[in-house]
């Protein structure tokens, strides 16, 4: 079944960062862009940045308005087009329970990596890393076919590992994904809304960062225990690391720390930050 279909409402937000004023005619080209795809629009009032802050409302603000989307009965899907550091502020103010009830597909990626995570942990909802504003970027022709295979059609593309990807160890995994942006999804470490990593398949990916800040949080994923319960790891794109040509590499980084576990682990370049980026579920079984 699609996940939304022509005729449909969904909801854009910035539960993260607001926008700076200037993205304006970015969310033009995106709402131009979504219409022609036959989707209607409801924007939070909680987008751009506001009294000279990086934030578009208050946690509370920002958490009524994701409140007021999920409940709303004519919004179909939640996209979020933000990115950057506060996302986990509006956690505590959340409303799991009544999300529950109102069972919706939330996407976004990046910093939102603690909220797909978050409600996975407390609803069991499965949620969608992927950026809607890859729709208007550099391979916008691409990602397009693909949003519209993903979302409005009755392929079951979430549910499939069709795109490219290599083995750096091993040959097969299976599991439940979780994870998303390493930096971003070790936020959740230490808190009620870091999921269950026992035999889930952990999906790690970067922007910023070099070879010392990746080995750094890939130690504190080992010493929280990551490794030894989670049934494999799939790699995204470490943006800065791959395009810097940093050594150690993120293959060699993640090779050492888990050689004493003997996890399986693949690489692939269609999932990060790029422009040419595809979605993956959190929260849903995927056979690698």
């Amino acid at each position: 079944m699609s996940i939304i279909k022509r005729g449909d409402t969904i909801g854009l937000i910035a539960c993260s960062d607001g926008r700076p004023l200037k993205y304006k005619d970015r969310l033009k080209e995106l709402e131009k862009v979504l219409s022609d795809m036959g989707l209607d629009l409801e924007w939070a009032s909680t987008i751009y940045q506001q009294n000279d802050t990086p934030f578009s409302g208050t946690p509370k603000e920002r958490a009524d308005e994701l409140m007021r989307l999920f409940t709303s009965d004519h919004v179909k899907a939640i996209f979020d087009i933000s990115g950057g550091d506060a996302a986990n502020q509006i956690l505590p103010y959340l409303d799991f329970d009544l999300i529950r009830k109102h069972p919706k597909w939330f996407v976004g990626m990046s910093d939102l990596s603690v909220i797909n995570n978050a409600l996975l942990t407390c609803t069991g909802l499965p949620t969608v890393h992927f950026a809607i504003s890859t729709l208007i970027g550099r391979h916008a022709e691409r990602q397009r076919e693909w949003f519209i295979n993903a979302f409005m059609q009755e392929k079951d593309v979430l549910k499939q590992t069709d795109f490219a990807y290599q083995w750096l160890r091993g040959e097969s995994m299976e599991g439940v994904v979780v994870g998303g942006n390493l930096r971003c999804f070790l936020k959740l470490s230490g808190t009620r809304y870091f999921p269950d990593l026992n035999q889930k398949v952990l999906f790690l990916e970067a922007l910023g960062g070099k070879s010392a800040r990746m080995a750094s949080m890939l130690s504190q994923l080992e010493q929280i225990g990551a490794f030894s319960a989670c049934k494999g790891i799939l790699l995204g794109t470490f943006s800065e690391m791959q395009d810097t040509k940093q050594k150690p590499s993120i293959e060699d980084l993640i090779l050492h720390i888990t050689e004493k576990y003997h996890l399986p682990i693949a690489k692939t370049e269609r999932l990060g930050h790029g422009s040419d980026a595809i979605g993956i579920p959190i929260g849903l079984n995927l056979a690698f």
